[in-house]
């Protein structure tokens, strides 16, 4: 496999061009002519039309290792694909790490989808590689994870996107270093009240939707969890 073909020396064409044509080669300090029956692939980002134009590549190397050519679109052009890949990453991380990791959250599959990965596949394997290591906090990647992973500023959250109740959850555990067990925050909460609309399932709601926008992380605690 030639990886970046575009690179590759003139000098280094013209004896790549001479073992495809003869499927024979010397080792270097050897004077024994080895015969081999391989296939080549070649891969590059580079226009090799206009490395032709320009001096940097041989045509009849280009022609001769031009046999069945495949098109690649540039990541940008299937993005259906992105939440596919990142989520292909994230699994291959945990099983190399045996972290828990469990996906992306709307807010950072929004934000993959808005980056011109002008890097591609590597790029964004990058990107997932990054925001696991050095920014999550929790099991799934947030919009704030992927944001720091691309060097980008923080989503700006309007105090309008999330409600009374969620900005009180908020003002509730900040601070709290070790984080907060559920039940903690349920007795943070408890002058709001079932008149307010509080009970368990709203605040595991409210705690989920607060996780996505960048907010709130959690760590598994023994059997439980702990927010901050």
């Amino acid at each position: 496999f030639l990886d970046e073909v575009g690179d590759i020396s003139l000098t280094t064409q013209v004896k790549l061009l001479r073992v495809l044509e003869t499927q024979s080669f010397e080792r270097v300090g050897g004077t024994q002519m080895i015969h081999t029956d391989v296939r080549f692939i070649g891969a590059t980002n580079w226009d090799i039309e206009d490395l032709i134009s320009r001096g940097q590549m041989r045509e009849d190397f280009y022609f001769r290792l031009n046999v069945l050519p495949i098109n690649v679109p540039a990541l940008r052009h299937h993005l259906d694909d992105i939440p596919l890949l990142a989520q292909h990453f994230i699994e291959r991380i945990k099983r190399r790490s045996g972290k828990l990791l469990k996906g992306l959250s709307r807010g950072a599959v929004g934000r993959l989808l808005d980056h011109s990965w002008p890097g591609n596949i590597r790029e964004l394997q990058n990107v997932i590689e990054r925001a696991v290591a050095v920014y999550a906090r929790g099991a799934t990647l947030t919009q704030k994870d992927i944001s720091q992973a691309l060097g980008l500023p923080l989503p700006e959250v309007s105090t309008s996107v999330i409600n009374h109740r969620q900005q009180e959850i908020l003002k509730g555990i900040e601070g709290v270093a070790a984080g907060c067990r559920m039940e903690e925050i349920m007795e943070l909460m408890q002058p709001l009240g079932q008149g307010a609309g509080f009970s368990r399932r709203t605040l595991q709601n409210d705690l989920r939707k607060l996780a996505e926008l960048g907010w709130v992380s959690w760590i598994k605690h023994g059997s439980a969890y702990r927010y901050k």
